[in-house]
């Protein structure tokens, strides 16, 4: 009998142990975090502000983990193929999505996609943030944003607003504008952000909203002015200029931005550590002088601040593209 009891408690012991050590094995492997190479996926091609950002962070990443942080870009199908990819590689934080406000406008426009960048992933840090600008040609004799709304208010159906495509943040933001200001307008999609640029300066369009990356070197060389922005406390890109609040036309708080995210069930520590990282990064002033030049805002925040503007972006143009009756994709 004895020596059961005793043969129990080596076995018991045995098993305690190994338990422990794999316990602590696990908590050494994410304490060590990264050992190898972290991909950070972007689903779309090279020189946007997003990959701008990936490239400037993944540089100051490496020197903080002293592993390769490498920016793929994998564009196709709407965001679906590099969606795909990152749920395939699995959720042990190697593999990180960029993810932002087009997930929150296909949340609506296209309800069915498989797999779901809302859905299928958790929020590991917020990253940046992209205001709009409202320009107008340089002979337009619109002065100020307010001297278009009043125009608008006296003639219906006599101001073109121009944006990009059809469903983007750029078109969804002056749809929701005329909206706002109670103006009746035309709101006119253009194929780039140059075409964009040239239809405002030609005096095609009375405005247009646009990322203020997309008009940076259109305002610079003056062939547009800059009327307002479009965050409610204002650009840090363009300090002093009005936001589209000041006109009147409230509330209006509008914005692009992105995260990275990783499939449900990404470890939080390895959570915690890259934005804990990434975080700090961001609000390094060497850096945010950089971000800015490219009209790029840190966006501050833990994870769950990307939860927060998901829930109210997917509200905010659920609104507008339903108001607008913008074809939904079954």
């Amino acid at each position: 009998m004895n020596s059961f009891v005793n043969l129990k408690k080596v076995t018991l012991g045995g098993l305690v142990g190994v338990a422990v050590a794999l316990s602590a094995g696990a908590v050494q492997a994410q304490e060590d975090f990264p050992t190898r190479p972290v991909s950070i996926v972007l689903p779309f091609g090279t020189g946007g502000v997003s990959d701008i950002a990936a490239r400037l962070l993944s540089e100051k990443l490496e020197e903080t983990f002293g592993q390769r942080f490498l920016v793929e870009n994998v564009p196709g199908a709407n965001g679906l193929t590099a969606t795909q990819q990152v749920l395939q590689a699995g959720n042990d934080g190697y593999t990180l999505l960029n993810m932002g406000n087009s997930a929150t406008i296909r949340r609506t426009l296209a309800p069915n996609d498989q797999p779901s960048q809302i859905d299928d992933f958790e929020p590991v840090t917020p990253v940046a943030e992209f205001g709009l600008v409202v320009v107008t040609g340089p002979d337009s004799g619109y002065e100020t944003l307010e001297d278009l709304v009043a125009a608008a208010k006296e003639n219906p159906n006599t101001i073109n607003i121009g944006s990009v495509a059809a469903g983007s943040t750029q078109n969804l933001t002056a749809l929701l504008f005329s909206s706002v200001a109670d103006i009746e307008a035309s709101v006119i999609p253009y194929n780039s952000s140059p075409e964009l640029m040239g239809a405002v300066a030609r005096g095609e369009v009375d405005i247009a909203f646009e990322i203020v990356a997309g008009a940076m070197s259109a305002i610079d060389n003056e062939q547009v002015r800059l009327l307002a922005t479009t965050m409610a406390d204002g650009s840090r890109v363009f300090p002093g200029t009005p936001t589209v609040e000041d006109a009147g036309v409230t509330p209006f708080d509008v914005s692009s931005w992105n995260s990275y995210v990783a499939p449900n069930g990404v470890p939080a520590e390895i959570v915690a550590e890259l934005n804990a990282e990434i975080q700090r990064i961001i609000q390094d002033p060497e850096v945010q002088e950089e971000m800015l030049s490219f009209g790029l805002e840190p966006f501050i925040g833990g994870p769950e601040a990307v939860d927060e503007r998901i829930e109210a972006d997917v509200a905010k143009w659920r609104a507008v593209i339903e108001d607008a009756g913008l074809p939904i994709q079954q």
